[in-house]
């Protein structure tokens, strides 16, 4: 063999050795990379406990899975308005969200049994009752057929109402335009006050109060903080007469595609954060009262005989809901059933 043959019969079986190797790593470095997933968390707040909420599960959930599951956290609506991220999650391009119950209503009308009146006193109690193992299952219920898997409760506030002018009377509704999220039971609760009410997604809220399209707002604490809403409506009417409970979701169609190990872990993680993010959210409650009387914000409650009209009224309006709506009234009876054996 000349010397031009040798040279050329090395560089082969060099060139050959090569891609023998290149395939042997590809082939070892399959299964790996077929265990990697991604998981898209998203919400329409931003600063606040559903925020948290995300971190921690991001964090407790990658090491949970040594990085096999990479949760990737968007706030403030970035993966877009809620309708929007909540058929993402039904189809699976959505991974993860957590959001007050309400804002699910339109996927099942139960979910809006957690916002009516008549079941929380405060936060704590809300905790204590979500923790039992038969109040977790009637509401983990509702996901099943709807796409979605519940993996997480979180009592966020009670309510309270945010406008430009004070407002510390029943007879301060009247004629008052305020933002409530779509539920049939917040827009009848607040119409039972005496105002009218415009559901609206929480970006477009400020901007319609900053321009006068709307005298209020309802939510929590918690928001107004977060969007800084003291600049613009610096009034805030504590009534408490519902709460707001958050909801984290899971896709169902993603959550089916993990083996069985991985679906354990997501399945365990939002439920194992819960308590100590309580404790973060009482801290936070009132840290942001504070932050709020410091910028500038007034908190004001009705006095006592009209706090007992306003329960009285509130409490006649979810009537026609639980009567026209079976399954929601089932629902609703049976957590308040719950809620009354929690002091």
């Amino acid at each position: 063999m000349s010397f031009h043959q040798t040279a050329t019969f090395q560089k082969s079986r060099q060139l050959i050795t090569t891609l023998f190797l290149a395939a042997a790593f590809a082939f070892s470095a399959a299964p790996a990379r077929a265990q990697d997933f991604v998981l898209k968390f998203g919400t329409p707040t931003i600063n606040d406990i559903q925020h948290e909420y995300m971190k921690v599960f991001k964090t407790e959930l990658e090491k949970a899975t040594n990085g096999k599951i990479k949760v990737e956290i968007y706030p403030a609506s970035q993966l877009g308005a809620f309708n929007r991220m909540l058929e993402g999650l039904r189809l699976g391009t959505v991974e993860g969200l957590i959001a007050p119950a309400e804002f699910y209503a339109g996927a099942d009308s139960r979910y809006q049994g957690l916002a009516m009146t008549g079941l929380f006193n405060d936060v704590n109690h809300a905790r204590r009752v979500l923790d039992l193992p038969e109040a977790r299952q009637t509401i983990y219920a509702i996901g099943e057929g709807r796409g979605f898997v519940t993996v997480g409760l979180m009592p966020y506030d009670l309510q309270m109402i945010n406008t430009k002018v004070p407002m510390t009377t029943l007879a301060d509704f009247a004629g008052k335009r305020i933002r409530v999220l779509a539920s049939d039971a917040e827009q009848a609760e607040v119409k039972a006050l005496g105002a009218s009410t415009i559901p609206m997604a929480l970006p477009e809220t400020l901007p319609a109060l900053q321009q006068g399209a709307i005298d209020g707002v309802t939510a929590v604490i918690g928001v107004f903080n977060a969007f800084r809403y003291y600049d613009t409506a610096p009034y805030l009417l504590d009534t408490r007469l519902w709460a707001l409970i958050s909801v984290a979701q899971i896709s169902k169609v993603w959550l089916d595609k993990l083996p069985p190990d991985l679906q354990k872990a997501v399945r365990e993680t939002g439920a194992k954060i819960e308590s100590d993010l309580h404790k973060w959210q009482v801290a936070r409650i009132q840290s942001d009262r504070e932050n709020w009387i410091k910028n500038g914000g007034k908190i004001a409650a009705l006095a006592p005989a009209e706090q007992a009209e306003a329960q009285k009224r509130v409490d006649a309006s979810i009537q026609p809901l639980l009567v026209k709506d079976a399954g929601l009234k089932t629902f609703y009876d049976k957590i308040k059933s719950l809620a009354a054996t929690v002091k």
